[in-house]
């Protein structure tokens, strides 16, 4: 007797685009946070109102889109709310052990080479630890250059609402964005 088929699967191909976006993306955010090199003349953010960032931003968006939006109209609300949760979780822990990971390594290099160059990126953690730790936990503070990780998770965090505002009205999720964006440059809100 025969085995059954194997039931066809629906996981979507990986968008390969996307890749190259995000891989620029990279690209743009590490040129731009050299010091004094010759091709920072020459990124987006020179020539308008884009930076690195956004770009970066934006392509959260699309990736975020492509990897839960099928489960919002599949499965519903709740349990694509409760997969960006899960995800939530994960990109959490990941910048948490990422910070401890890079203060145990930035610890050890000065150890052996017999400086505190590297400890300096996170000097608020070594003059007041209990209020950097909690500022870690809390995600209202970040060593510098690695603030990317709790963006991603506002932008996560912000998606089941947007999918509420779109069955409200399909101009509510624009409408939300463009109210943010006002707020950001007129009340200096920072997520």
């Amino acid at each position: 007797m025969a085995a059954p088929a194997p039931a066809p699967t629906s996981k979507r191909p990986r968008d390969e685009r996307l890749d190259l976006f995000r891989g620029i993306t990279m690209l743009i955010i590490f040129v731009a946070h050299v010091p004094a090199n010759s091709w920072n003349a020459w990124i987006p953010a020179r020539f308008g109102f884009s930076s690195g960032a956004e770009l970066f931003v934006f392509c959260s968006g699309f990736a975020s889109a492509l990897a839960f939006g099928a489960t919002f109209v599949r499965r519903g609300w709740w349990l694509g709310t409760a997969r960006i949760l899960q995800r939530l979780w994960q990109v959490y822990w990941a910048h948490v052990g990422l910070v401890v990971a890079l203060v145990a390594l930035a610890t050890l290099l000065d150890t052996l080479v017999g400086s505190a160059e590297l400890g300096r990126q996170f000097a608020p953690l070594m003059a007041d630890p209990e209020r950097a730790l909690l500022g870690l936990v809390t995600l209202t503070w970040q060593p510098d250059y690695l603030d990317i990780l709790p963006m991603y998770l506002v932008i996560l965090a912000l998606i089941p609402l947007a999918i509420a505002l779109r069955r409200l009205h399909p101009w509510l999720p624009f409408l939300m964005v463009a109210l943010l964006y006002a707020l950001v440059w007129t009340e200096g809100l920072n997520l």
